[in-house]
């Protein structure tokens, strides 16, 4: 697949946006209640959606879109969910590279459901990815073999309870993204977009209510409210949320989801731990560094 400069540099920005608004969304999480946060952002994005759609003359339904509609929405909210309650609970720098999963898993159900293919250097680069996001999180001082350092790995990947639910994520979105090019055959990226927003606001609405009558009603993450103190966050956060998600949607239709999946996890793999140590003064050191200079070589590969 030939791609010019413009167009990765097009992809390179989705994946900034979305590295700026995973930050945006550790600020909040940290500040407002896990749902009520995830209701106001996906209302906030829908309604922007809703507008442009309107005055474009992009509005547009039609029966088909309903059946892979619905499938990304369940999936995609779900997704959302576990990704905004995993930062919550960890680092930043530590659960994010575990989204190097998501273009992995994407190339799977992208081959399966759109029959699209990647080429072996790319795939190789692919490996190195989620070796590398898994490099970025460990935790020891020194190895002294492979197989140590697996052992190493994995005892940090269960020690830390985000990157399992990061996981988790990866496997749910991986799932709705190719979901996501069958419904824009249907709407386009716009309508998309606000049916998008406005399905995961209802979604999350509905867990909001119902888990008032399970053991979640008393949880931390599912009451309160601190919209004033925020308000300029949320306001950048909409913003954000709503240009990358669109940018995104427009990218699937262009090109084949695994690339845009895997050159975009590449960009934010390296920009969250700058952000991480710079913003949230997560500590950086040499596993960390080596992680980096992986994630450059994988880039090298996939492109």
């Amino acid at each position: 697949m030939l791609i010019s400069i413009s167009q990765l540099l097009f992809i390179t920005l989705v994946g900034v946006l979305w590295v700026t608004y995973d930050a945006v969304r550790k600020v909040l999480v940290n500040r407002i209640k896990l749902l009520p946060l995830l209701i106001f952002l996906e209302i906030g994005q829908g309604s922007i959606y809703f507008i442009y759609s309107y005055l474009t003359g992009n509005l547009i339904f039609n029966t088909g879109y309903l059946l892979p509609g619905i499938v990304t929405a369940i999936f995609a909210a779900s997704g959302t969910f576990l990704l905004t309650y995993s930062i919550s609970i960890s680092p930043l720098s530590s659960v994010i590279p575990f989204l190097s999963f998501l273009p992995f898993f994407t190339v799977i159900f992208g081959a399966l459901i759109l029959g699209e293919k990647m080429t072996l250097f790319q795939f190789l680069g692919l490996i190195l990815l989620v070796l590398a996001s898994l490099i970025i999180n460990f935790k020891g001082e020194r190895v002294e073999s492979f197989s140590a350092l697996f052992k190493q790995l994995y005892k940090d990947l269960v020690s830390e309870k985000g990157c399992l639910f990061m996981i988790l994520t990866s496997l749910l979105w991986a799932f709705a993204i190719p979901f996501d090019k069958i419904s824009m055959s249907f709407v386009g990226p716009y309508s998309h977009a606000l049916y998008h927003s406005i399905s995961s606001a209802i979604i999350f609405s509905i867990v909001r209510i119902y888990s008032k009558k399970t053991p979640w009603g008393t949880d931390k993450y599912m009451m309160g409210h601190n919209f004033n103190s925020s308000k300029w966050f949320i306001l950048i956060g909409v913003l954000n949320a709503a240009v990358a998600l669109l940018l995104q949607f427009i990218a699937y239709q262009k090109f084949d989801v695994g690339f845009v999946e895997s050159y975009k996890r590449a960009v934010s793999l390296i920009a969250n731990l700058f952000i991480g140590f710079i913003l949230f003064k997560e500590p950086m050191n040499k596993f960390k560094v080596f992680g980096t200079l992986l994630v450059l070589f994988a880039t090298i590969l996939i492109l």
